[in-house]
């Protein structure tokens, strides 16, 4: 394998890992001692010690620590958002950077072997931090098992298993012990008349009950609770502290600890259960009173103990690993390029062996495990969360929207039902959000499927072009699962990505994206919450750290808020074949359909394709055929990919991506990788019809889709009706735009003979690019006075994103004619800071499709304006102090497109004094991945004219 170049994120003196309270306590002591820390936690928040367990009970120990005290400031129990928030807190005041979700999968050593940093795993991207020391406060001791600590049994620990449930009642389906926690939770009502009491139960069980494999007995204990009795259940257990470092003689008190227990290798800490300390001693790591102030002495020690840097250093990984491979890794989106390490070959442990792995086990994986496991091949589900089911469990979107409710999905419904008396009133269109994701697991386990909780595939092992393996990151280390066939169901098509698959980015030349929200859960009883007020890029550490860190600062009176980011567009690939949304509107349909979607077009946000630019969507619903080659990459074997990341334009994304639709898309794609890995074939070379007949079988299809033939191109007569046909109508358009070089020429003689029609044939003639059309669309654009406009509107966003007037600038640039400079100039100069981001959208498009320098200096002018530039968002402080409440907030959003658009407009029109570069540099570095990856990429475009191409 070649050297690997890894970006390098950070370079500090201390890097400490863990999301615990202790992690947080050492990083302030560590940098108020003038030595720089930085904290890297793999869960979405800090405080897992209380708030992913549900400790919030506080005893005496509350007053032992400024950092406990704080934390549990308000009522009792306390709150996890709360406790989430005050940890935050306290990094931002003392400038500590932090990332979440992110893991160590390798140590850094320089020539001399001392450490110097680590490779942080961000799902499937790396990145470098450099540093003179890490402190390990991982749970179970990550870094320590990395650098190769010899560790051992502890004796004298009772072997149980504990967890914390918050319910209605007792639950019944527990086999263990149950121990009623008090005081109980009080909520207002949800009809504010009156209040609400929940009760807490902490359940426990014999840990050989559950397995001697650690990564399997979460799965299994999670599988035993289906009980619509339960509210809300801690992500995290509390494992006994069974292993520690070897050790000649275990300590019998912290305080016993010499600094060659606590440093038991150079410049490695240790701050978790692995402390080399006795059986009986080991609870003072469990006593906040007596482990926080530890944790402060232990980060004294390490500023204490810093040593100098070495000079000209080389570095390599240890990873602890036995099995070498070309491994590749899918590239991570930074802010600030500080250079790259470049790293020797690397080995990996073999964690284990399975036929078929499932990446992200939310709404399309989870399906597709059980649909794989069903098929009698051995099946193992990656899930960075703690449960399965993804934004319709964890993510509060807790009922359809809309989807076609057949096959899978109406089996999973009637399963939800029997223990869910919610889902019965509903007739299965809302749930339990705890009930399902324990159903996902029954249902799992009862098929013979493994899960791995926790857990994410950060890279991929190549034979050619065929993926047959992939690089785990777990909470007890890292390593290679070997397998035969993978379905990608991360929704940002990760491992199709790290594997070289050929991907879209969201947003594109366009910068458009839907919505993204972080909801809150207001109280305990929330059974449904949706939201959408800000842009997150899940491929961006950074971006999806800061979501979490402002979404715990909207909703500071919530009980908490959800641990996954509920975005409804990622990365996707492109694939065999890629949906668009003239296939759908014009009823298109294909030989290998494997589900059939139905919904509106519910955009949360606005649309980019030509079609709705001339006529925009309602609120009807349609059905769409699905080809299964949307789930095929192009140029890699081994993996299909679902949901979100399939291969679809953008503007077709919304009617496709219903949760019901998924899951018949997941199950069918897990029957399908099962196929695969039982007979050697790629997923490209299945037969289709075999697959298509198991999908009749379960009500996924019909019986006459295995007829089915591709309905593009369509024939004459259907054109001729499109041509003849209403133009208000999507369906004769979509035809026409589908089938531009057949209809070209009969619009020519509508636009040259038809003054009636004359208008909108120059308009479908302009979205065509036909310089023809433009004097018919620059005296639109002269004689029409602005109409009303549109601004960013998220969630609720049906028909149309622009004004008429909008639709005819854009079709006007689209031609390119120089004719129409001096019209869009005095157009653009009659906007002002009360501009519709619609208005400054379609100006600055057809400005940058013409560049003249007529328009460059009108919008110069423009964004020189008061209230025009400046929207920018950088600080994750200033961020947090300037949350609101609002569920669907888009003032934000609107004046950054507004301001971003004018920018790119004004770069592309020649920019003569580099006003849109500025503007375009200080969003680089924006905190929404999307505005600072779409200004990078527009400032590394070298040719403008290639980018101008690809907006017409």
């Amino acid at each position: 394998m070649p050297s690997l170049s890894v970006p390098l994120f950070r370079d500090v003196d201390v890097l400490v890992v863990g999301s615990s309270t202790a992690a947080v306590a050492a990083s302030l002591e560590i940098q108020q001692a003038g030595i720089s820390a930085m904290l890297a936690g793999d869960l979405p928040y800090v405080g897992s010690d209380f708030a992913g367990t549900f400790r919030l009970w506080p005893g005496d120990w509350k007053e032992a620590d400024p950092l406990l005290h704080a934390a549990f400031s308000g009522s009792v129990p306390a709150r996890p958002g709360a406790i989430k928030h005050s940890l935050e807190g306290a990094l931002l005041g003392a400038n500590i950077p932090f990332l979440f979700q992110s893991r160590p999968i390798a140590i850094l050593r320089d020539e001399s072997g001392q450490i110097a940093g680590a490779i942080l795993a961000t799902r499937s991207a790396l990145l470098a931090v450099t540093c003179r020391a890490i402190l390990d406060a991982s749970e179970h001791g990550i870094v320590a098992r990395l650098a190769g600590l010899p560790i051992q049994e502890r004796t004298g620990i009772a072997g149980c298993v504990e967890w914390t449930v918050l319910a209605k009642d007792r639950p019944s389906s527990w086999p263990g012990t149950i121990t009623e926690l008090s005081p109980s939770f009080i909520f207002p009502s949800e009809t504010g008349d009156g209040e609400m009491t929940s009760r807490a139960f902490r359940l426990s069980i014999d840990a050989t009950v559950l397995g001697k494999d650690p990564m399997l007995a979460e799965h299994a204990a999670r599988a035993l609770l289906v009980d619509e009795a339960i509210l809300l259940t801690a992500d995290l257990f509390v494992f006994p502290p069974s292993r520690m470092l070897a050790s000649n003689a275990a300590r019998d008190s912290l305080a016993d600890l010499g600094d060659g227990d606590l440093q038991p290798q150079a410049s490695l800490w240790l701050l978790n259960g692995l402390l080399p300390v006795s059986g009986k001693s080991v609870q003072e790591c469990g006593n906040p009173g007596t482990w926080i102030p530890f944790a402060r002495l232990v980060g004294r020690k390490i500023a204490a103990n810093i040593k100098p840097r070495a000079t000209g250093r080389t570095f390599h990984a240890q990873t602890g690993g036995e099995t070498e491979g070309h491994y590749r890794f899918a590239p991570v989106f930074l802010r600030t390029n500080l250079g790259t390490l470049d790293l020797p070959a690397w080995s990996f442990p073999v964690l284990g062996d399975y036929d078929v792995v499932v990446s992200g086990g939310g709404t399309g994986g989870a399906p597709a495990g059980i649909a794989a496991a069903r098929s009698g091949v051995s099946t193992l589900v990656l899930e960075t969360q703690h449960g399965l089911g993804g934004v319709g469990t964890l993510g509060l979107i807790s009922a359809y929207w809309f989807g076609n409710r057949t096959g899978f999905t109406s089996e999973l419904d009637r399963e939800v039902s029997k223990y869910d008396s919610w889902s019965r009133s509903k007739d299965g269109s809302g749930w339990s959000p705890e009930v399902k994701s324990r159903v996902y697991q029954r249902l799992l386990r009862d098929a013979g499927g493994n899960a791995w909780l926790g857990s994410f595939a950060f890279g991929v092992r190549m034979s050619g072009a065929q993926i047959d393996g992939l690089l785990v990151s777990t909470p007890f280390g890292s390593g290679l699962v070997r397998t035969r066939s993978v379905v990608d169901a991360t929704g940002d098509s990760d491992v199709a990505a790290a594997a070289g698959a050929p991907c879209r980015l969201i947003g594109g030349d366009h910068l458009a994206v839907q919505g993204t929200g972080l909801s809150p859960r207001k109280t305990l009883t929330s059974q449904y919450q949706n939201s959408d007020h800000t842009f997150v890029d899940d491929t961006d550490p950074v971006g999806v750290t800061s979501a979490f860190v402002e979404a715990r600062a909207k909703y500071p009176a919530a009980f908490d808020t959800v641990s996954i980011v509920s975005s409804r567009e990622r990365r996707q690939i492109i694939g065999e074949i890629e949906i668009s949304p003239l296939d759908i509107l014009a009823g298109r349909t294909f030989p290998d359909t494997v589900y059939i979607a139905r919904s509106n077009f519910d955009t949360h946000g606005f649309t980019v394709h030509p079609v709705f630019m001339m006529v925009a969507p309602d609120h009807d619903p349609m059905t769409a055929h699905v080809p299964y080659r949307c789930m095929v990459p192009q140029g890699v074997d081994g993996v299909l990919v679902t949901g979100l990341g399939m291969s679809a334009h953008r503007d077709a994304l919304p009617l496709l991506r219903m949760q019901a639709d998924v899951q018949n898309q997941g199950f069918a794609a897990g029957l399908a990788a099962a196929e695969s890995a039982r007979t050697g074939l790629a997923p490209r070379q299945l037969n289709i019809r075999t697959l298509q007949r198991k999908l009749v079988a379960i009500g996924i299809i019909e019986q006459a889709n295995l007829k089915q033939e591709d309905s593009f191109p369509l024939d004459s007569s259907s054109l001729e009706q499109a041509l003849a046909g209403d133009w208000r109508d999507l369906k004769n358009i979509a035809i026409l735009l589908a089938h531009p070089e057949k209809t070209r020429g009969r619009l020519m003689e509508i636009l040259l003979s038809d003054e009636t029609r004359r208008p909108d044939a120059a308009r479908i003639l302009g979205m065509m690019g036909d310089a023809a059309a433009a004097p018919v669309l620059e005296a639109l654009v002269r004689t029409t006075p602005w109409d009303e406009g549109w601004d960013y509107q998220g969630m609720g966003q049906f028909g149309a994103s622009m004004s008429w007037l909008d639709s005819v600038i854009i079709a006007l640039g689209k031609t390119r004619n120089p004719i129409a400079v001096y019209t869009l100039e005095s157009k653009i100069r009659t906007l002002d800071e009360t501009a519709a981001f619609s208005h400054c959208r379609a100006v600055a498009l057809a400005a940058a499709m013409i560049s003249h320098p007529v328009l460059a200096s009108a919008l110069e002018d423009l964004l020189r304006k008061p209230g025009m530039a400046g929207h920018e968002i950088t600080d994750l402080a200033v961020l947090r102090d300037q949350a609101t409440d609002n569920l669907i907030e888009t003032d934000p959003r609107n004046l950054s497109l507004r301001e971003v658009y004018l920018a790119m407009g004004l770069l592309l029109s020649g920019d003569p004094n580099a006003t849109g570069r500025n503007i375009l540099q200080s969003y680089t570095h924006d905190l929404r991945g999307h505005f600072a990856r779409y200004a990078q990429a527009l400032l590394a475009e070298n040719n403008h004219e290639a980018l101008r191409l690809r907006l017409a």
